[in-house]
């Protein structure tokens, strides 16, 4: 199966139309370091603390930990569920600093081999609140797919998908926003993995659209 440059084409151009409707456009960073820790084929476990960055990086907006717990149910199909504690710089408005918040999801994870792709689909239900003060958390259904292409003789495959966050309110959901993202990773002998990912990132309302670009970097090491 060739590589499908027209998917990537497509890509491009509709990055291009999001970039133009954009309004509010901001330069996000976002770093991370995650220790996994993987027993056997069946349960893994990893630990990640990350930094984020807006205001074309010259602010933090949060910083957290998280814990997520890995299950396999058959091959290619597993369970995970994850918790983060997160410090969130508020700086608009007349109260300002840091905010806690706390928040967990549980994903349902699925991936599949057709030539050199590999086919990802992920199934996310997230919750967020505010600890002491929100008693309305914000809580979404997040709808991800995407493909790596094992590209022969380089190390770093490109890895494209796309994400909607369906937000659910009282009576009906409504999608929120959406993020296209295309990431690579280069794996370190007995040291480990590197990666990098470009995002873009865009709300759907019509009036005072926002959207971000976003510069990802992480390391990651797993004991077996």
């Amino acid at each position: 199966m060739k590589f499908p440059f027209q998917l990537v084409g497509f890509v491009l151009v509709l990055l291009w139309t999001s970039i133009t409707m954009a309004q509010n456009r901001d330069f996000l960073t976002w770093s991370s370091v995650e220790l996994g820790y993987e027993p056997s084929k069946t349960w893994n476990f990893d630990l990640e603390g990350q930094l984020r960055l807006k205001d074309d990086s010259a602010t933090i907006d949060e910083y957290f930990g998280q814990f997520q717990v890995n299950r396999r149910i058959v091959k290619g199909l597993n369970i995970r569920f994850g918790i983060r504690y997160i410090f969130e710089n508020d700086n608009q408005g007349r109260v300002q600093g840091y905010e806690n918040h706390l928040r967990y999801h549980t994903d349902l994870r699925y991936r599949h081999k057709i030539d050199r792709f590999t086919l990802k689909y992920r199934f996310r239900y997230q919750n967020k609140n505010e600890l002491g003060v929100d008693d309305d958390p914000r809580q979404f259904l997040r709808l991800k797919a995407g493909f790596v292409y094992n590209i022969r003789g380089w190390k770093l495959d490109p890895d494209l998908s796309g994400e909607l966050f369906n937000r659910l309110v009282t009576d009906d959901g409504i999608i929120d926003k959406y993020r296209i993202t295309l990431r690579t990773r280069y794996k370190i002998k007995n040291a480990g993995h590197i990666g990098a990912f470009l995002r873009f990132q865009s709300s759907t309302e019509d009036e005072d659209r926002e959207s971000a670009f976003i510069i990802g970097l992480q390391y990651g090491y797993t004991l077996k």
